[in-house]
């Protein structure tokens, strides 16, 4: 007696590593500018820095949240021209302290990285994907074959 519940699901596309990888580094720094955020406001309390407090939380918020709107929006391509935007910000707020803009040149680092090393890997995967399919039936028989077998390359070493 056959279930509907006992057939096999489908595979899930896997998800481009462009997109996880920008939306793990917008999603980073979301949480970077939370810290810097809390860092402005200490340095603000204690007269180091002379940036009012309503500009630090109203600012700082919001950046954070446009960065976790941008992390989510980066499967169009206009989210990826809005997190290129939102590079600045952290670099701009060096000129309030100058260890925000180390931290934002290094996100800015991480965000140039995700963009070519996601697009690499995606490329990658496509072109295996496309040689795949020829090769994917020869896979298959040398899986099933015997060790040492002719179709087993493991066997030729030995």
């Amino acid at each position: 007696m056959s279930d509907a519940t006992d057939a096999p699901e489908p595979a899930r596309p896997q998800r481009p590593a462009r997109l996880t990888l920008t939306q793990s580094v917008l999603a980073l720094q979301a949480l970077g500018a939370l810290f810097a955020v809390l860092v402005l406001w200490g340095l603000g309390r204690t007269d180091m820095v002379d940036v009012p407090a309503w500009l630090t939380w109203g600012g700082g918020l919001g950046l954070v949240v446009l960065l976790a709107f941008a992390a989510g929006r980066q499967d169009r391509r206009w989210g990826t021209w809005l997190g290129w935007a939102l590079q600045a910000p952290m670099l701009v707020a060096g000129l309030i302290e100058p260890t925000i803009a180390i931290i934002g040149a290094m996100f800015l680092a991480l965000w140039v990285t995700a963009l070519r090393l996601g697009g690499r890997i995606d490329r990658e995967r496509a072109e295996r994907l496309a040689a795949g399919d020829d090769a994917t039936a020869g896979d298959d028989a040398a899986e099933t074959a015997a060790p040492g077998a002719p179709g087993d390359e493991a066997g030729r070493d030995r």
